[in-house]
């Protein structure tokens, strides 16, 4: 242990005469060396300073790391939490064109996740072989599931089986369910919005919600992979074969839009499956692939529909506002073009398959 000291205050002689220290050059040394201590000189300064503090003096060949101060462990309030995930969405209901129905708003708002789940978009078969009729939000078990919009709630339960009463329609797979008929309708048509794999359901069969209630919680009921809610828009009636893609309906992010479009043969046909991917400045910005048999004739009546306007058989949703390249790649051939996305609305695209125009793959 040392005593500290504090600069020794020379006095200036204007009479003093000036003396040229001679300076050894000092080669540098590769290698760490311990530095000893000046002991004499030290033991030598103290003596004659006067004692300011201690502290303990400890000479090695390296520099010590400053200990850590230690991670807070602390519940996050209300305010942190609501900045978690960002942006916020954009006001509902949302028509800057007359052909675009964002009337929606998110099932999980923005103090959870609010964005679908990019690896099982609507109408694809993801890694399963059950093509999907909505889209997925992660989410940790518990967090609210919200009204998407004003409506009676037409189902609240458990399905532990298949349940088909008239055209009405509900799986096994959705676990805890609900089911809510809303006020308005769109061309004539009625619409209704499911939230399944529920943890908790908060509402009952009758009960009239208006948007933002809280319908239930995320869980992981009936046949899922993980803590989410699954989100449907159906059209007309309310059966599993009448499903829409959500992202045309539900309102997105704040500067954000949504990209929809069609992958077609020379006879305007839909080519199924294909992958496609939007990048922005050399990086991707997010992928996704057309529709698995939009038309039924494969899957008969479980195949998902395409827009009554749009008639798309692809969508990116929530595509921050900006220029972007789009590429297609459909049987080991490339085609691509570019796309110009404007905030609230819908962009549209369309590749029609022409062999000559597109790029090999290596």
């Amino acid at each position: 242990t040392v005593r500290g000291f504090g600069p020794r205050t020379v006095p200036i002689d204007p009479n003093a005469t000036l003396e040229i220290l001679q300076v050894t050059e000092i080669q540098p040394n590769v290698f760490a060396s311990d530095t000893p201590a000046p002991e004499s000189v030290v033991a030598e300064l103290a003596a004659t300073q006067p004692v300011l503090q201690e502290a303990t003096v400890q000479f090695s060949r390296s520099t010590p790391v400053p200990s850590p101060t230690g991670i807070v462990d602390a519940p996050l309030d209300d305010e942190s939490l609501s900045e978690l995930f960002q942006p916020p969405p954009e006001q509902v209901p949302l028509i800057r064109q007359p052909n675009d129905h964002f009337v929606f708003q998110r099932p999980v708002n923005a103090r959870g996740n609010s964005r679908s789940l990019f690896y099982y978009p609507y109408g694809s078969q993801g890694l399963v072989s059950r093509v999907h009729h909505g889209i997925d939000i992660v989410n940790p078990i518990g967090q609210p599931v919200q009204a998407a919009q004003d409506g009676v709630v037409v189902y609240a339960g458990s399905t532990l089986q298949d349940i088909r009463i008239d055209d009405f329609e509900v799986y096994a797979s959705y676990g805890q369910v609900v089911v809510i008929k809303h006020d308005f309708s769109y061309q004539g048509q009625d619409l209704f919005t499911l939230y399944a794999h529920l943890s908790w359901i908060e509402v009952e069969e009758g009960e009239r919600v208006k948007m933002g209630d809280v319908v239930g919680l995320v869980g992981d009921r009936g046949y899922v992979t993980g803590d989410q809610v699954h989100f449907e828009v159906r059209l007309g009636t309310n059966s599993y074969a009448n499903t829409y893609n959500p992202l045309l309906w539900m309102v997105p992010y704040l500067n954000h839009g949504v990209i929809a479009g069609r992958v077609i043969d020379s006879d305007g046909n839909f080519i199924n499956n294909v992958t496609l991917q939007i990048n922005r400045g050399g990086r991707r910005a997010d992928s996704t692939v057309t529709y698995a048999d939009p038309t039924g004739i494969v899957i008969g009546r479980y195949h998902v529909n395409p827009d009554p306007h749009w008639g798309e058989n692809f969508v990116f949703g929530d595509v921050e506002e900006g220029q972007y390249q789009i590429v297609a790649l459909v049987n080991g051939r490339r085609f691509e073009d570019t796309i110009t996305v404007e905030w609230g609305m819908v962009n549209w695209i369309e590749f029609q398959v022409d062999p000559p125009e597109s790029t090999p793959l290596p």
